[in-house]
């Protein structure tokens, strides 16, 4: 999803979260103090969770194998899988016509046969590492999509504080930025990534070396950057919701990447708190149109798990029950193709600057939460 705000600034900052724009300016709360503290910031504490588990299974010997798939085809399904439902029904399934506009046109769909296409040719050309690069690919474009919707709640937030700057704006975004993007970095240059079979992004020799400039610059933009939002020299520091929201995220991804080594665990562990945020605002867009995703949250929940299932089997369990590369290969590039698509969908649907009515179905479902 993405946001659009009035200022030339603004008109540049887009993410997922971003559509929820606030209408109550007395309120510096996306929806409430209680709503948002549930359900934008409270939801970490499914991460945390998740993060436990996880932590529990390597403890028991079991981080490569059995435990870590079951553990991440139970989110998938139950989270990950219903909130790519929830882009479905309040896109495609959605009943009036200003809710479908920003869809893309069918050759969105193609998007599902990348990563077999992938597959094939490495298979073909006897180049596996075309398919290692296409995995590090698609990590890139998830945690990306990721972040976009941290990085829209918080222009949000800075909008609700009446924050207008553009040079203040552009701080909090590359904080937030530098803030999670360092552990991933930092972690492509770990051995736990090394195991991972995917491809080495610089010579092995020159990791060492890269681990310490990554880290002191990381440090020099992280201290400038503090030190400029601290001296106020744009505008007045006042904590609130953003600040919240910054050291939440920032810190659980600083977590996440130290205690784990396994990208599947990390990639879910740090997806549920987005999985968590996307359903309640797409639940927040259906209440502003006065109905609600599926009809209903029972038949909302069934259809949304019932899709997980399907595609975190497809996902995850047929590639651990296959007995060759190219069936592994097929079914995660089949898997990866869903979350593109995804990806692909929900970035254009949320255009609230482009689409008054999608604008006045979010401030109608935050007057009435």
């Amino acid at each position: 999803m993405r946001n659009q705000h009035g200022t030339a600034c603004d008109r540049r900052e887009r993410g997922t979260a971003s559509v929820a724009a606030p209408q109550r300016a007395s309120s510096p709360w996306i929806i409430s103090r209680r709503e948002d503290l549930l359900w934008f910031h409270g939801s970490v504490v499914a991460g945390i969770a998740l993060l436990a588990s996880f932590l529990y299974t390597a403890r028991r010997g079991d981080s490569n194998a059995p435990g870590v798939v079951l553990i991440a085809f139970l989110w998938g399904a139950l989270f990950d899988g219903s909130h790519v439902w929830g882009t479905y029904a309040r896109s495609y399934f959605a009943p009036d016509g200003a809710s479908k506009a920003a869809l893309p046109s069918a050759w969105s769909w193609a998007l599902f046969g990348v990563g077999p296409i992938v597959a094939l040719l490495a298979a073909w050309s006897g180049d596996t590492a075309r398919f290692g690069f296409f995995l590090v690919s698609a990590y890139l474009w998830a945690y990306w999509h990721l972040v976009r919707q941290h990085y829209g709640l918080l222009m949000i937030y800075r909008r609700r504080a009446g924050e207008t700057n553009p040079r203040a704006a552009r701080l909090d975004a590359f904080l937030l930025w530098v803030g999670c993007l360092y552990p991933f970095v930092r972690f492509s240059m770990t051995d736990a990534y090394s195991r991972s079979g995917l491809p080495l992004l610089l010579p092995a020799s020159s990791i060492p070396a890269a681990r310490c400039v990554g880290a002191g610059v990381f440090a020099i933009a992280a201290l400038g950057l503090m030190a400029t939002i601290m001296s106020q020299r744009f505008e007045p520091l006042r904590l609130g919701p953003k600040h919240l929201l910054m050291g939440v995220v920032i810190g659980f991804h600083a977590l996440v990447f130290a205690l784990l080594g396994d990208l599947l665990a990390i990639l879910a562990t740090l997806t549920i708190f987005h999985n968590l945020q996307y359903h309640r605002i797409v639940w927040l867009y259906e209440g502003g149109l006065g109905r609600r995703p599926s009809g209903g949250l029972l038949p909302y929940l069934c259809s949304g798990v019932s899709f997980g299932v399907v595609w975190y089997g497809v996902r995850l369990l047929a590639p651990a029950a296959s007995s060759s590369e190219l069936g592994r290969n097929l079914f995660v590039g089949l898997g990866w193709g869903v979350a593109f698509h995804h990806y692909l969908v929900d970035g254009r649907i949320w255009h609230v600057r482009r689409s008054k009515a999608v604008s006045q179905a979010l401030e109608n479902g935050a007057a009435a939460s």
